[in-house]
């Protein structure tokens, strides 16, 4: 009987190990990945995704401190900030910090596109400039950086692109990567191509979540988590920084770095 006892209290003990990484850990510890285009580099640019607020949580508090270590030049935000139950007070105040550590840019995710209103009053407030279905140039450092925004869901058919000129980098934003299925022509034209969306599986099982999300409707496509070449264009797929539930698994949170 004690035997029995004691493989239940070693059994529950695991399980609270397990909830603890997987609900308070993981979902708290920021992991940073750099992509260079430069072996000198002059220039930094952060990109994250998939933030979706909830409540004030640690790990912004180490993402802020990231970028500011970073002192980066530009910040590139890949949609979806809101939540199920978003506290649209702190969603404004940390996109006002953010907006006060370097020119912010963002696109629509899934999660915005009902609530593009509330949305739009706070980025104009915080700052953030939204590239929706539409094309900027901005100049820093020295550097001239083209960068496109396309909306969530709807394709490429609204969309203004760069125009014909030349880029230090050239960076196209999406939302969704289902998006860039069958887009090879559009997606040559630009350096880098950078998507989120997919939390990276969120609670990751190899090969099973991959297979799984590839081949559900609308959701990844052949792009799931990482980088990506498509002959001199890469394409990064992020595994953001949040989810619409609040855990994760084998999928830590991201921020790119870009080094030009």
């Amino acid at each position: 009987m004690g035997i029995v006892y004691l493989k239940h209290w070693k059994l529950c003990l695991l399980l609270f190990v397990l909830l603890i990484y997987v609900f308070v850990l993981e979902p708290n510890t920021l992991m940073v990945e750099r992509l260079k285009f430069s072996d000198t580099p002059s220039l930094k640019i952060a990109f994250f995704a998939d933030i979706h607020i909830w409540i004030k949580k640690p790990l912004h508090s180490l993402f802020l401190n990231e970028l500011k270590q970073e002192k980066v030049d530009l910040i590139l935000f890949g949609g979806d900030v809101l939540s199920p139950y978003t506290d649209m007070k702190y969603f404004a105040e940390l996109f006002t910090e953010l907006a006060s550590i370097a020119p912010i840019y963002a696109v629509y995710g899934n999660w915005e596109e009902s609530e593009t209103a509330v949305v739009d009053r706070i980025f104009k407030q915080a700052g953030v400039q939204v590239l929706h279905t539409r094309s900027t140039t901005v100049e820093v450092r020295g550097k001239k950086i083209g960068i496109t925004g396309a909306p969530s869901h709807h394709y490429f058919s609204w969309t203004r692109f760069l125009p014909e000129e030349e880029f230090d980098l050239k960076i196209l934003m999406v939302h969704a990567p289902n998006m860039l299925e069958g887009s090879v022509d559009i997606l040559k034209k630009y350096d880098l191509v950078l998507a989120g969306h997919t939390h990276g599986g969120q609670f990751y099982l190899p090969w099973l979540t991959e297979q799984v999300l590839k081949s559900t409707r609308g959701f990844s496509g052949r792009y799931f988590r990482g980088i990506y070449e498509l002959g001199e264009t890469q394409i990064y797929v992020t595994r953001g920084l949040g989810g619409w539930f609040p855990g994760r698994f084998a999928s830590l949170p991201e921020l790119v770095i870009i080094e030009l």
